[in-house]
């Protein structure tokens, strides 16, 4: 019998999560696991408590929802450092500055890219350019 990585395991938890958001364009999941793999936070895209739990806008940026990284941050209890944020789908440039402010992730293991149109034209890096800049592990496990 194969036993699942805790990368992969990681990864399920976030993609289980996705499919708690009400959002009919793009269901993001997140999950954190401290350095002994426990999960200390998890997250969806969703909006704020108690506002109606639908999107605002089908325009790219209009949601109104708060992205799933930032849910899991805000839910994690945190233990020591050295977390792995596991994402359905590439942190945003938002999303991954809050990452590095959060001081306690070292490993971003997502699995599908996010383009920000107006960051390509723009020639401005990514959410994982950001992350690596910083001296964070990112990688694209699709």
């Amino acid at each position: 019998m194969t036993r699942p990585t805790f990368d992969e395991l990681g990864l399920a938890t976030a993609r289980l999560w996705a499919t708690r958001s009400a959002d009919a364009k793009v269901q993001v999941g997140a999950c954190i696991l401290d350095r002994h793999f426990r999960v200390v936070g998890v997250g969806y895209n969703g909006r704020a408590a108690g506002e109606p739990n639908e999107r605002e806008s089908l325009s790219h940026g209009g949601s109104g929802f708060i992205h799933a990284e930032v849910n899991a941050l805000l839910a994690a209890n945190w233990n020591g450092e050295g977390h792995t944020l596991y994402v359905t789908h590439e942190p945003c440039s938002t999303c991954a500055r809050l990452i590095v402010n959060s001081r306690r992730i070292s490993r971003v293991i997502y699995a599908a890219p996010y383009r920000e149109e107006a960051r390509a034209e723009a020639g401005l890096p990514f959410g994982a350019d950001i992350l690596r800049s910083a001296g964070i592990e990112v990688i694209h496990a699709p």
